[in-house]
């Protein structure tokens, strides 16, 4: 299967897609660091505004990744939803000009939650991002595509050493068996089908760090009682929470030791709690590399998903559309 990726970033898609046995045919980035990056990590690498269909020109890809900007639809910043820096729109412009047979969407959850101030009667699709998703993405996805689902996935329930929840949007000619889960927490090994789980990995593990270090500390997305964000530890033998892109005092991770001294964690730590591979080359400031690790796909999040897509094509036959049942209906996942 050959794959354009939009919004690439600095990889983390890319190697999960190529894990998966996805063979890339460009990789489109705009920022400078982010294509050094890709570029010095071997992938096809087309620097440039997705909006320009000229970059997607002679290229005929079996699939379309889009991890489209997601800071209008996150539950922290400004929450400016639908009416912010909203990728999509352009998404479904390199859909139409590439026809690709699957196309996998990649965001924050915020995507799938309604506004407070939809309560009690939504605000609709030009405000309300839950909205968004079931009358204008799921619509526009379904003029190109007989099926449509997505899922919440957690990054820790399949061997990174973070809690990372992303929400992915798959669309093909036939439906998908969404990737179980090979990874929990260790006092729950056994799933309800009884499968036996691996641990959960830890950020101990990831980082080989020494027992000097008791815990990890990064601002979660609770508020605390003065409405701001609290800043909660978790264990040594837990997964992290989430790098945030921006890395500084007000947004990275950092770590408690035994003496009471602390240290934030590096741009490098902060890629191997993401699944990146110790050789991966980011480029550019330390800022820049914070930024890029933070912003980042976990690789293997994206190898499972393109699994399952990899699966569900190899079943169905090049031109088949799968019709047993209501088409065009999303939801029929299993």
């Amino acid at each position: 299967m050959r794959a354009v990726e939009l919004f690439a970033g600095a990889g983390g898609a890319a190697l999960g897609m190529h894990s998966a046995g996805v063979e890339h045919l460009a990789c489109v980035e705009k920022d400078d660091d982010c294509c050094a990056t890709l570029g010095a990590a071997g992938f096809p690498t087309v620097q440039g505004d997705v909006r320009d269909l000229s970059l997607l020109v002679g290229l005929k890809p079996d699939l379309v990744w889009a991890s489209f900007p997601c800071q209008c639809w996150s539950t922290a910043g400004k929450k400016e939803g639908p009416s912010g820096e909203n990728g999509f729109p352009w998404t479904v412009d390199a859909i139409e000009a590439l026809s690709p047979r699957w196309c996998i969407l990649e965001n924050v959850t915020g995507l799938t939650q309604h506004r407070g101030s939809c309560d009690p009667v939504c605000l609709g699709p030009s405000v309300c991002p839950a909205s968004y998703l079931d009358l204008v993405i799921f619509p526009e996805l379904l003029r190109f595509f007989e099926w449509v689902d997505y899922r919440t996935l957690d990054a820790a329930d399949y061997g990174v050493p973070q809690h990372r929840r992303r929400i992915f949007i798959v669309a093909g000619p036939s439906r998908i068996h969404w990737p179980a889960p090979t990874h929990c927490q260790p006092t729950a090994q056994v799933d309800l089908f009884g499968r036996q789980l691996k641990p959960w990995r830890t950020v101990g593990g990831a980082l080989n760090l020494s027992e000097d270090s008791t815990e990890v500390v990064g601002w979660h997305t609770e508020t605390n009682t003065t409405g701001g964000l609290a800043r909660l530890p978790r264990s040594m033998d837990l997964p992290s929470s989430s790098p945030v892109a921006g890395g500084n005092a007000h947004g990275g991770l950092g770590l408690n030791y035994a003496d009471g001294t602390r240290r934030r964690l590096s741009p490098e730590e902060c890629a191997a709690l993401q699944g990146f591979p110790a050789e991966h080359p980011f480029t550019g400031t330390k800022t820049s590399r914070y930024r890029q690790a933070g912003n980042a796909v976990p690789p293997k999040l994206a190898q499972v998903v393109a699994e399952a897509v990899l699966r569900a094509d190899a079943q169905n036959p090049r031109g088949f559309v799968e019709t047993d049942g209501p088409r065009k209906l999303r939801g029929n996942a299993t």
